[in-house]
């Protein structure tokens, strides 16, 4: 568009279409074909890979790459082969990315962003994942590949997700926890492995007593032991 803004240094490849009032700046990489919406700002030594689709008004801080290969490969007698990822990204509209985060395409169709989905710095999403409207993502946070997320999913810092899980709509996942099984909608889950909280605050109370509790079981069992052997011994 005529009101685009492109800043010196900013690199844009054939076919690639800027929507009106968006911004590229310095170092920026976008690649073939891809289309930027209307206002949307790119920060500097950001790369858009070739074929990836950005709505209107998002904002993507600098080092983040949208559109890298997934993690794809297969072992076959005893060497390891690139399985082509040949999918693309589809971001939404008004949505934030911080910096230095990676969203990878799909292997065959789309890796998908919903709108006002706001990431903080660091945050990876993995090939094919699925992710609906307001989602927020908090810093180094990882989404193994082919994650459903619903809408209104909050998840904290370093907090992981693994591979093909489904997150149900507002699900919260606290900061350093591992969710490996589908979630229920409106729950919230914290752990290693992450389990429903009102679960994990029963399990981390009990915790406390457990010194004592090993104390008192060792205490029994030599005493049985003892007990035990004296009976033999009569017999």
């Amino acid at each position: 568009a005529a009101s685009a803004v492109i800043m010196h240094g900013a690199v844009i490849l054939e076919g690639a279409v800027i929507g009106a009032n968006a911004v590229i700046h310095p170092n920026a990489v976008i690649e073939p074909h891809v289309k930027i919406g209307a206002h949307t700002v790119i920060h500097p030594n950001v790369v858009i890979k070739y074929g990836c689709v950005l709505g209107e008004h998002c904002i993507i801080h600098s080092a983040t790459v949208i559109g890298a290969d997934g993690f794809g490969f297969y072992d076959k007698d005893g060497q390891r082969y690139k399985i082509p990822q040949i999918g693309n990204v589809i971001v939404g509209n008004h949505v934030e990315m911080g910096s230095s985060c990676s969203v990878d395409r799909a292997t065959i169709e789309s890796t998908t962003i919903g709108d006002y989905t706001k990431f903080d710095d660091q945050v990876h999403v993995g090939h094919n994942c699925q992710l609906g409207k307001h989602v927020l993502i908090a810093g180094n946070t990882v989404l193994a590949g082919s994650v459903i997320v619903e809408d209104n999913v909050t998840m904290g810092g370093q907090s992981a997700i693994s591979g093909k899980v489904h997150m149900a709509k507002g699900t919260v996942v606290m900061g350093m926890s591992a969710l490996a099984a589908d979630s229920k909608p409106g729950t919230m889950y914290f752990g290693i492995p992450a389990r429903p909280a009102r679960e994990m605050h029963k399990v981390n109370g009990s915790l406390v007593y457990v010194p004592e509790l090993l104390k008192r079981v060792s205490a029994i069992e030599e005493k049985l032991g003892i007990e035990r052997k004296e009976i033999k011994e009569s017999e």
